[in-house]
């Protein structure tokens, strides 16, 4: 949203500090600022209520891609197939979650975030409890790849609320608690199934992560309020069906998604974020099937166990870098006047640069 250069002087009460001065590349600075009142619309309770929401249900997406990993075993002999096969099932679930951004992200910009959340928490519940019920290895296949669907739906929603409601020198601290839940998620998951294969069948973990849906719909139906800025279905009103559908489709168009990775700064953020996915998963992924055997580990919760020590690491890398990057930005403010939004990523350097590889070689 643009404003004029001068801010009002009611904007500046609602924040002492001198105004956000952003400028983006080739920008003209006094079209791209951002007007503080934005960020003033919700209570400071209301928006810790919003990241509280988004970080359980960011857990609960990422807790349900590893949720399997430990009762691969179980699965496999309850559908007499191969390890590898179950992997698949767990490989189709990280795929689709990625493929649903195309349609999330549009979907939450048109009609808002709220509805976004309601809709994807309870496709989220249905398709994870017919994964539960699933009694062949094609149904099963099916119904989580249904319930990745909406798994993405969490962590986009989750980033754009905080967003909207937080001032971008002040973001990232929010973000990191609502990170705190993403990468939990997949350190918890295996720990949770180790717990329940070890004292009863593998459909319980997914009558679990149910419940957890189950719940947060209640949270988010009466405390989430939307957050959206301004709506984009607003703009239909008036219009006839065939200049509905025409807009609808240029907002929605999936190949929007695509095009944005022609900016080299999103492009250079999407891969190192990636690595660090890829990096995660390959290394939590085979711990029942290698690390078992090397360190004599005879039940499924001993395994899972193990994928607390980088869920530790996630939990303090979240809270620290979050704060280091609003650090970093405020920083850059105070040395040249105003932020460009790379800024941020100047926080992530040395830690991509020479800490995750060195601990990986380590």
């Amino acid at each position: 949203m643009s404003t004029d250069h001068n801010m009002s002087s009611t904007e500046s009460q609602a924040r002492p500090a001198s105004p956000d001065p952003v400028l983006g590349s080739g920008e003209d600075p006094d079209q791209s600022r951002v007007q503080v009142s934005v960020y003033s619309r919700l209570k400071p309770l209301q928006k810790r209520i919003v990241t509280g929401i988004a970080a359980v249900c960011g857990f609960l997406a990422q807790m349900s891609t590893t949720s399997v990993l430990a009762a691969v075993p179980e699965i496999v002999s309850t559908f007499e197939t191969s390890a590898t096969v179950i992997n698949i099932s767990n490989a189709v679930y990280l795929t689709f979650m990625g493929l649903s951004a195309f349609i999330w992200g549009p979907y939450a910009d048109i009609f808002g975030r709220r509805p976004a959340y309601l809709s994807s928490v309870a496709l989220f519940l249905v398709f994870t409890i017919g994964t539960a019920l699933a009694p062949q290895l094609e149904v099963f296949f099916l119904f989580r790849a249904l319930t990745a669907f909406q798994g993405t739906a969490f962590l986009i929603l989750g980033s754009t609320c905080i967003s909207d409601i937080y001032h971008p020198t002040e973001r990232a601290t929010s973000l990191g608690w609502f990170l705190s839940g993403v990468a939990f998620g997949p350190a918890f998951g295996p720990v949770l199934g180790g717990i329940v294969v070890t004292y009863t069948t593998w459909r319980v973990i997914f009558w679990i992560q149910a419940s957890f849906a189950l719940l947060a719909l209640p949270f988010i139906y009466f405390a989430l309020p939307e957050t959206h800025h301004q709506l984009r279905v607003s703009e239909l009103q008036g219009l006839g069906f065939g200049e509905k559908i025409s807009k609808l489709w240029n907002w929605g168009n999936p190949t929007k998604v695509v095009k944005v990775y022609g900016n080299k700064n999103l492009l250079l953020v999407f891969l190192a974020s990636s690595s660090l996915v890829w990096n995660m998963y390959a290394l939590l992924t085979p711990i029942r099937y290698v690390l078992n055997p090397r360190f004599h580990l005879t039940t499924p919760l001993q395994s899972g166990l193990l994928y607390l020590v980088p869920g530790a690491g996630y939990l303090v890398g979240s809270q620290i870098g979050g704060r280091w990057a609003d650090w970093t930005v405020n920083k850059w403010i105070q040395k040249r006047g105003f932020r460009l939004p790379e800024d941020r990523l100047c926080s992530c350097l040395i830690f991509l640069a020479f800490m995750l590889p060195g601990s990986m070689v380590m």
